[in-house]
Order: structure tokens, then C-alpha cells, then sequence
């Protein structure tokens, strides 16, 4: 998906009332998530993704 594609479709899920977030990473790459073991950069957008969910599905944080 193409950074263009990613901001029309959370564009347009915002008009509709769905939560969306959009992050952007400078000098990062298409799907950089995949290299998790290797990336400290892909971890922390990890992280935020779950964080995302959790706020948004409204699941109370692990203990």
C-alpha cells in the first residue's frame, strides 16, 4: 500500500466515524513491522499497534 493509498483510506474512515491512526516512519519502508527481531524501530510500531487496539477495543492493560 502506498503512503497516498494509506492516507485517503484513514481519510475516509474518519468521514465515517471509524477509529483510524495513521503513523508514518521516516526513512522506513513497506511493512518495516516484519523485521521485528531486528528493527528497534519495527518493535515500538509493534507496540503502538497493540496499544491502538487495546485503546480502541477498550482491554484493560495486562497486569
Amino acid at each position: 500500500m502506498l503512503l497516498s493509498d494509506a492516507e485517503r483510506l484513514a481519510g475516509k474512515a474518519l468521514e465515517e466515524g471509524t477509529p483510524a491512526k495513521l503513523e508514518v516512519w521516516e526513512n522506513m519502508w513497506s511493512v518495516f513491522q516484519m523485521l521485528a527481531a531486528l528493527l528497534p524501530e519495527a518493535q515500538q510500531a509493534i507496540h503502538h499497534i497493540g496499544d491502538y487496539v487495546k485503546e480502541t477495543l477498550k482491554l484493560e492493560a495486562e497486569v
